[in-house]
């Protein structure tokens, strides 16, 4: 399977340069760039503690001997790979002006990024089962995953809750949880979403949109269709345009508010916009870049 069924090539290579780091300690197999709750003696300083016996001698301060009198180890921070879990909403509601696509864009170019440089990455959907890629590492799991997340289409009447409670068997380890989603059950998913947080795992928000439903620009009176129940209704768009901005606001900040109250990271993308900024913008706040 080749990337660009997913993804552009190009739009890969124009984000290499940056890397999808975690902003909690995680619990890893290896070492790796991320955190890990562990100590041990590798390459970032943690803390001094008191030397005792049988401590390697090359991690004493001596400096610190010869203006105290006493003996201190230096102790470093053990960094550890990271294990990510892509949890994709495929309900009808993604199905939508192009918002499945760009929730599989987004999946597939962080996908790439973690596996690209060693961590592991796996993919959890639920329809009328649950579909589990489980987080590896290597360049062939890289094909099994975006293959999987090509296959993946929104078509199922489950709520990403339900993927959420997966989620939370599938993560063993503390790690990083990535959701892509719409955020229609945002009640249910939220409340899935602050349990995986509590757990310890890094949890992110990527929040997909497609431009109509921010703006209600449909033009003449329209019949709309819920995806979800398949309700329609005739609406005159002009008429109700003010006060459907209003409320699109109001949820979206209620979205918002709620995700990073609880310390978790919030991506809102919406079709048609440029990926490539808000994804380099989005890396670089992780690694404290802007």
């Amino acid at each position: 399977m080749s990337r660009a069924h997913v993804v552009t090539s190009a739009e890969l290579q124009s984000l290499r340069d940056l890397e999808l780091v975690t902003r909690k300690t995680v619990e890893g197999l290896r070492q790796g760039l991320h955190r890990s709750p562990f100590h041990g003696y590798s390459a970032e300083f943690s803390q001094y503690r008191h030397y005792r016996p049988g401590d390697d001698l090359k991690y004493v301060d001596w400096k610190a001997f010869a203006r105290t009198d006493r003996l201190y180890t230096r102790q470093f921070r053990e960094t550890t790979n990271l294990s990510a879990l892509f949890v994709i909403d495929v309900s009808r509601s993604m199905d939508f002006a192009g918002k499945f696509d760009l929730a599989r864009q987004v999946t597939a170019i962080l996908g790439t990024l973690v596996l690209d440089q060693g961590d592991a990455a796996g993919l959890l959907a639920m329809d009328d089962r649950a579909r589990l890629v489980p987080p590896r590492s290597g360049h062939h799991h890289l094909r099994v995953f975006l293959s999987q997340l090509a296959r993946l289409t929104p078509a199922s009447t489950t709520s990403v809750s339900h993927a959420l409670k997966q989620a939370a068997s599938v993560m063993t380890r503390r790690g990083l949880v990535i959701v892509v989603s719409d955020c229609y059950e945002e009640d249910d998913a939220l409340t899935q979403v602050r349990r995986l947080a509590r757990m310890g795992h890094d949890v992110v928000v990527v929040h997909v949109l497609a431009r109509e439903e921010l703006s209600l620009d449909v033009g003449g009176a329209a019949e709309f269709v819920d995806l979800e129940s398949g309700r329609t209704l005739m609406v005159q768009p002009s008429a109700i345009r003010d006060r459907y901005a209003g409320a699109v606001a109001q949820w979206l900040a209620k979205v918002h508010d709620t995700v990073t109250r609880d310390g978790m990271q919030y991506l809102r993308l919406v079709t048609g916009a440029p990926l490539e900024p808000a994804l380099r913008r989005f890396l670089l706040q992780r690694r404290g870049g802007g």
